[in-house]
């Protein structure tokens, strides 16, 4: 079981979130279209030639400053926190001297890494974060009233890769077992991105840049 976790079901797992995440891309451009080729897609905002530069770095920065003070003001601690959180469960897995190991001795090639304390550090503020978005979905009642089984798993999903990478990283368990299961969830995590509600770590970027909206980070040039 442990070299099917680490051999095959990892390339699955890659093979699966790559074509998932071309797919939803590919969705994204059939279910939006190009701002002012159809009667009902409006032109919402003038282009450069109206005069206007778009993606010019002080309006960036002007939109930034206004989501995040109108954001901050409402939910301070929420957004810190998914903030947090985000960066860690994309900066971790990325850069873990661990991975970066297995990487190198798979193709040769590995990405820089941080040293095992620092990851371990982050990994104790991500598994924070998780127990605060789940005591925020239990006693919170506007939250819990939305909240359903998946919105459960989906964050199960997202936080048992780290969980176990904690457990197995201190020897903590039985390590064989444990590493078994991070493998495992890690490769589950990966699969879901496309399929769930992890999915937002693809739209989040076409949605900020492509699409033409008062929040639109870049140029924006499609409209839902």
């Amino acid at each position: 079981m442990y070299e099917l976790t680490r051999g095959p079901l990892v390339w699955i797992s890659l093979i699966v979130f790559i074509i998932g995440t071309v797919f939803q891309i590919f969705r994204f451009f059939t279910l939006s279209r190009k701002a002012g080729l159809s009667p009902h897609v409006p032109k919402l905002r003038p282009s450069k030639d109206d005069g206007e530069k778009d993606s010019s770095p002080g309006r960036i920065v002007g939109i930034l400053k206004k989501t995040g003070q109108t954001v901050l003001a409402v939910h301070p601690v929420t957004i810190t926190v998914s903030t947090v959180f985000h960066l860690c469960l994309v900066f971790i897995p990325l850069f873990l001297l661990g991975h970066n190991e297995l990487i190198e001795l798979t193709l040769g090639i590995a990405l820089p890494s941080i040293p095992e304390h620092a990851s371990d550090i982050l990994t104790v503020i991500i598994l924070i974060c998780c127990a605060f978005f789940l005591f925020r979905r239990i006693f919170l009642s506007r939250v819990r009233a939305i909240s359903s089984f998946y919105d459960y798993l989906v964050l199960a999903l997202a936080t048992v890769p780290f969980l176990t990478g904690f457990l197995g990283f201190h020897q903590i368990f039985d390590y064989r077992t444990v590493m078994i299961v991070h493998m495992l969830s890690g490769e589950l995590m990966l699969m879901a991105i496309p399929f769930t509600k992890l999915t937002h770590m693809i739209f989040f970027f076409l949605n900020r840049f492509m699409v033409i909206n008062e929040h639109t980070l870049g140029k924006g040039s499609r409209a839902w």
